[in-house]
């Protein structure tokens, strides 16, 4: 009995030290995060005051009335959700097809094809992006919204290979009983092969929308006008403010706006990005 209270003695503080050294870890990831949104309603010549305070006595929205008086932050916010939404949903409207093609078709060439679609994957856009700027420009798309959106949406491997996954994973006597039925190859990805990886889309649309909220060096190629510029691209532009240094304020205002939307597609979309890995 002793030997069997001493193990739990020592799996609990085992336990308990586990639990302390991640709760350590967490507190010093999210603490930067907790700063910089109080930062963005403390009064700019209180943040780095001494003592210490973490959140004011008073929460001001002076800093984002500041910056948006230097740069047009509404505009880029929007900017920013109208080309996020635009590429998750043209990611969607391409891969889920393409993954129903590549899961239940019967051409010849399909292995192939998919293999190909994997290959792309190991490639990095930055190996396209010079032909892809040039394409942008013979269109004349150059600073305008669409350069941005229009070259980000080819980019679905991943989502092709996950939609494929979920896809092959279904019985196929679902499909055979609805041919038995009369429904066609369109019919059955509508009614069958949808609604069954339906849990699956939330979460690659968050990782869409997640992807083309943080698209940075293709922007600043594309996008000269500074009121056509997204958030992930201007909030560069405060580093050229004069006194940027001492413009802590007006500059973490602009990153609470940039990563809040963030934050929000993440918590909404945390549980099914739980039940589409492990149901995979």
């Amino acid at each position: 009995m002793r030997e069997v209270a001493a193990a739990e003695r020592r799996r609990r503080t085992a336990r308990l030290l586990v639990h302390g050294a991640l709760a350590i870890a967490s507190a010093a990831t999210l603490f930067p995060l907790v700063w910089m949104l109080a930062a963005a309603f403390t009064p700019n010549d209180l943040i780095l005051a001494r003592p210490f305070r973490l959140w004011p006595e008073q929460a001001t929205l002076a800093n984002f009335a500041a910056a948006s008086e230097a740069y047009p932050i509404w505009r880029w916010l929007w900017n920013s959700l109208l080309a996020a939404a635009a590429v998750t949903a043209g990611k969607l409207a391409l891969s889920l097809p393409a993954a129903y093609a590549f899961a239940r078709g019967r051409h010849r060439w399909r292995d192939a094809a998919f293999g190909f679609v994997i290959v792309t994957m190991a490639f990095p856009t930055v190996m396209v992006i010079v032909p892809t700027y040039l394409a942008v420009v013979r269109l004349g798309l150059v600073d305008t919204l669409p350069a941005l959106i229009v070259p980000s949406i080819p980019y679905i491997g991943f989502y092709v290979f996950f939609f494929r996954q979920a896809m092959k994973a279904l019985p196929p006597e679902m499909f055979e009983a609805a041919s038995l039925d009369g429904a066609g190859f369109l019919r059955q990805f509508v009614d069958i092969a949808l609604p069954n990886v339906a849990h699956v889309v939330p979460a690659l649309a968050a990782f869409a929308f997640l992807g083309a909220w943080n698209i940075f060096l293709w922007g600043q190629l594309t996008l000269a006008s500074v009121e056509n510029k997204t958030l992930a691209v201007g909030v560069a532009l405060f580093s050229d403010i004069e006194g940027a240094q001492s413009s802590w304020g007006p500059l973490m205002a602009v990153n609470s706006l940039a990563i809040l939307p963030v934050l929000v597609v993440f918590l909404v979309a945390r549980r099914s990005i739980e039940r589409a890995f492990a149901n995979r």
